[in-house]
């Protein structure tokens, strides 16, 4: 896999970005077969390698490093007027889905080249699996959909102006294409939901469109500002921010999450065949920072908070005065909070319905339904903080035997950093070189 970063006019880059488009529409499955000369295409300008090569100890306590923190800074922009949120978070994650991990990764720095890695079961290795044939400078927003399966949406960069769509049933080893999505996705790690064929996207405009065919096809659900206008939106003075969208207790049924009125609280909406949009509680107050693969993330006045699943991924209460939907599931399982006031750098979920964060100055936490020692957590889950992560961590993962993974980068070299339950040192267990190709190319 060659990554090529170019030079050149943005006049040819725009000319070429129309020809793309003609070739997705015609033949979508040729432009994924063509990584390299669409990544030259449609880049305007060259990338530099940025950061030190990580220590060969076995062991290191050191905050992330600047050349991850900024690439993954320069696609963690909020969604837009209607769609973006009050505060950026990193399209760096990681995802916990079944007995699979995947991470989305930032390598290299300015422009960063945004990669998928997997590991399968209780593998104890990752593996390079980033789909071929679009330059991904712009992010990518990723979605599990199943056993093995995954959705991979590919953030505009340059003139680009639509979001290709990738699919892989085995863990990676192939993909497939679908769509394009005709505009771009947000710069969000939860724009992209999915379950079976079943998507639903939320766009840099605020639009909210859903495909009940794998992406071959869309249809709007909300334009920008339909939630606001909506009856359920009532308590939110005309103001709606949707930062989150994901799928809910049916695969035809979907949630927004985001902010409510212009103090940032938090919101939740539901959208189903026949009710319309209806407002959701929450059992915590405060501002959304995640709402993905089951799990929310709340940042209030006492701290974060992490609502977790129980039997199903995700359940609500309707508020006073709406309706109550035809599915019912048990409420979240809601955490101690974690007493911090810094802004989450990245964020994802680990296996069993876990989740982690990674903070400022190189500190790290997880939180799940099962202490450290695979136990059911008594009091409620609490969350538990980790020696400081490996310098250039980028995210953390689900690592095998409930051993957790951090995820370094320098460069075009990712590091796998792990740390068994109740461990005290990180260990360097795997190095993966990245082909990505600098300088100019015709």
């Amino acid at each position: 896999m060659n990554r090529t970063a170019v030079t050149g006019p943005a006049t040819a880059a725009r000319e070429y970005v129309g020809s793309v488009m003609s070739l997705w529409r015609t033949r979508p499955s040729t432009i994924f077969s063509r990584r390299a000369v669409a990544a030259g295409a449609l880049l305007a300008t060259a990338g530099v390698v940025a950061g030190c090569g990580s220590s060969s100890s076995s062991a290191v306590s050191a905050s992330p490093a600047s050349s991850a923190g900024s690439a993954a800074g320069s696609a963690a922009s909020p969604a837009g007027p209607a769609g973006g949120g009050s505060a950026a978070v990193s399209l760096a994650t990681s995802i916990a889905s079944g007995a699979d991990s995947w991470a989305v990764v930032p390598m290299s720095a300015n422009p960063a080249f945004w990669e998928v890695f997997a590991r399968a079961g209780n593998s104890k290795t990752w593996k390079l699996v980033t789909p071929p044939g679009v330059a991904d400078n712009g992010g990518l927003v990723a979605a599990p959909g199943g056993a093995s399966s995954l959705t991979v949406a590919v953030r505009p960069s340059q003139d680009l102006a639509f979001s290709p769509l990738a699919a892989t049933a085995n863990g990676g080893g192939s993909w497939s294409t679908a769509g394009p999505i005709k505009a771009a996705v947000a710069a969000s790690p939860d724009a992209l939901a999915a379950t079976g064929r079943h998507l639903a996207a939320l766009l840099s405009n605020g639009t909210i469109e859903t495909s009940a065919n794998g992406g071959t096809s869309w249809s709007v659900l909300a334009k920008p500002g339909a939630i606001a206008a909506s009856p359920a939106a009532k308590a939110c003075d005309g103001t709606v921010r949707v930062t989150a969208v994901s799928v809910g207790l049916s695969s035809t049924e979907v949630l927004a999450g985001g902010t409510c009125g212009t103090g940032g609280t938090s919101a939740l909406f539901s959208h189903s065949a026949g009710k319309g949009w209806q407002r959701a509680s929450l059992p915590v107050s405060g501002q959304l920072v995640r709402l993905t693969n089951g799990v929310a993330l709340v940042a209030g006045k006492s701290g974060l908070t992490a609502l977790l699943p129980t039997v199903s991924w995700y359940a609500y209460a309707p508020l006073t005065g709406t309706p109550a939907p035809t599915a019912t599931a048990p409420s979240w399982t809601v955490s101690g909070p974690l007493p911090v006031s810094d802004p989450v750098t990245a964020s994802g979920t680990l296996a069993l319905g876990s989740a982690w964060v990674l903070l400022p100055g190189g500190r790290a936490a997880t939180v799940g339904l099962t202490g450290a020692t695979g136990a059911a957590a008594p009091g409620g889950p609490q969350w538990l903080l980790l020696p400081p992560v490996p310098a250039h961590t980028a995210v953390l993962a689900s690592g095998p035997g409930g051993d957790t993974d951090a995820l370094a980068v320098s460069g075009s070299t990712l590091t796998v950093w792990q740390l068994p339950p109740l461990a005290k040192l990180w260990s360097k267990v795997q190095t993966i070189s990245v082909p990505i190709q600098y300088g100019s190319s015709s």
